[in-house]
């Protein structure tokens, strides 16, 4: 794609809202400060990340739904040792923000796009794709987007 390819807009839409949390908890609810470092960024620094995979063949067992329900009890047992990924951030007696460790789980949204993967004007992708792919944490530490390109039912 050409780096002056005009800016094609899109729509994501969300078909579903869930919360994954730890498959254990593995301890009571507690706080951690947050480092020197964290509390020093301001605004706070926030960043996103986005894959993108092939579509499984016709010879594939992988359907989308399968390939997310991997994704999310995955998830949720990587959440074990990283429990503070489950939590939240807010702010402590004296209002500095710290780690809620409360096991309140991470956001887990699906939806369907209506562009093809080659037509997202990747050097631009702040303007283009924004938190159209990646969404925005509402109140934990992380939140995980699937998308595919279409809402047809897969068979």
């Amino acid at each position: 794609m050409d780096m002056h390819t005009e800016i094609r807009d899109f729509t994501v839409t969300v078909t579903k809202k869930e919360v994954v949390v730890a498959a254990q908890f593995p301890n009571q609810e507690h706080w951690l400060p947050l480092s020197n470092l964290d509390m020093c960024l301001v605004p706070p620094l926030d960043f996103s990340l986005y894959f993108c995979y092939t579509k499984p063949t016709c010879g594939d067992n992988w359907t989308f739904v399968s390939k997310v329900e991997v994704l999310k009890k995955a998830l949720a047992k990587a959440l074990v040792p990283y429990y503070a990924l489950a939590g939240e951030i807010v702010p402590n007696s004296v209002g500095e923000p710290e780690i809620l460790c409360n096991n309140r789980g991470v956001d887990f949204i699906e939806g369907f796009a209506d562009i093809e993967l080659q037509n997202l004007n990747l050097y631009r992708a702040d303007e283009t794709i924004g938190c159209k792919l990646v969404p925005k944490k509402k109140n934990g530490m992380l939140a995980v987007q699937v998308c595919r390109r279409t809402l047809a039912l897969e068979i």
